[in-house]
């Protein structure tokens, strides 16, 4: 990795040499530069929210440490590491699969729940606007933040933010808070 660096940042000392210190090297005829959505092509040096190939998220999936493929909905591959928050993208991703489920069918919902969980090795606390009851049996229609969560209290109230804010706040208390991931369901 630091012979990479120092390779890197040769050439480019050696192009702004090469262009009067100008800061800008002439591009006409040049090939572009990759996009940022272009595939790495080692996995030495990957980062939250790099592209896979098929055969790159194959080899990614059976090693060892904290990062993994994600099969997005589209059927791309992009990185994720348990010991850091989701990206943007596959937390969309996430709860737009949960919010397929029936709110008013736990069943389908928990199940959903738990097919993101593996997929993203996440421990997801899935904060959405329901029904239920109150332990005195009284009918309760609020935001509500649920998880399979060993221990996890239960919240809710008036608002998305409050109920993610309290969810949050008892995750940041557990051992590893890192393997908790608050996802809210809009709608």
């Amino acid at each position: 990795m630091i012979t990479r660096i120092s390779v890197v940042g040769s050439i480019a000392l050696a192009l702004l040499l090469l262009t009067g210190c100008s800061g800008v090297a002439e591009t006409a005829g040049t090939t572009p530069a990759p996009s940022v959505s272009t595939p790495p092509e080692t996995l030495d040096d990957l980062a939250v929210g790099d592209m896979l190939t098929d055969a790159q998220a194959k080899q990614l999936n059976g090693q060892v440490g904290t990062q993994r493929p994600y099969q997005q909905d589209d059927g791309s591959y992009i990185v994720i590491d348990i010991a850091q928050p989701l990206p943007e993208s596959v937390r969309q991703e996430v709860a737009a699969s949960i919010a397929t489920s029936d709110s008013s069918d736990l069943a389908s919902f928990f199940r959903k729940t738990d097919e993101e969980s593996v997929a993203t090795g996440k421990t997801l606390i899935v904060v959405r606007y329901m029904s239920a009851s109150t332990p005195d049996g009284e009918p309760l229609t609020a935001w509500m933040a649920s998880s399979a969560a060993t221990g996890f209290p239960g919240f809710h109230g008036t608002s998305a933010e409050d109920v993610a804010a309290q969810a949050q706040t008892w995750a940041s208390t557990t051992r590893d808070a890192s393997q908790y991931e608050v996802v809210v369901i809009d709608g």
